[in-house]
């Protein structure tokens, strides 16, 4: 689990231009337009961890962003900032502010998001994202931690298997 508390007061950078690539693919994602091309850029074993759920492997990641045009009306990229983490020299990791409007009761609401994607070879090899910069609960928290992983384990895999990975389906 990694921790970035008070990450609203690391400076930024200018992204690279293979960077500005994968930030471009990846924000696609969160606004409801998932494509191949978006997904090219992760490994085949990433990972990808929020509060809600663990995804693990590429196909169970493309079925939760491709299960989102599903769930919300629209989502809208407010505020997008590369953050310059020293700390994390093979990492891209994004200040994001994401409007979603959901589909039932046209609820709304506004997220701040940290996004850490660590590469390997120029793909992203984990996607994490933790709502207000707060740590996502791991095994590592002890016995809760350990329950709240099974559930968003288990949670990615149903998603996987109603929603499915494929884009054009969307």
């Amino acid at each position: 689990m990694s921790t970035m508390p008070n990450f609203k007061s690391l400076p930024t950078r200018e992204a690279s231009g293979s960077e500005k690539t994968i930030i471009e693919e990846v924000l696609s994602l969160y606004q409801c337009k998932p494509t191949e091309k978006a997904y090219s850029h992760y490994a085949e074993n990433a990972v990808f961890s929020d509060p809600v759920s663990i995804a693990q492997g590429k196909a169970v990641i493309q079925s939760q962003f491709n299960g989102m045009p599903k769930i919300f009306k629209q989502s809208d990229t407010k505020e997008c900032r590369v953050l310059d983490d020293k700390s994390k020299p093979n990492a891209i990791v994004l200040d994001l502010t994401q409007h979603y409007v959901f589909k039932l009761g046209n609820f709304e609401k506004t997220l701040n998001s940290l996004i850490t994607l660590e590469l390997q070879n120029g793909m992203i090899q984990r996607h994490e994202e933790q709502w207000d910069g707060k740590p996502n609960a791991t095994a590592a928290d002890g016995f809760f931690g350990k329950l709240a992983e099974w559930r968003k384990i288990a949670g990615a895999k149903l998603i996987h298997a109603v929603v499915g990975p494929d884009p054009s389906k969307v």
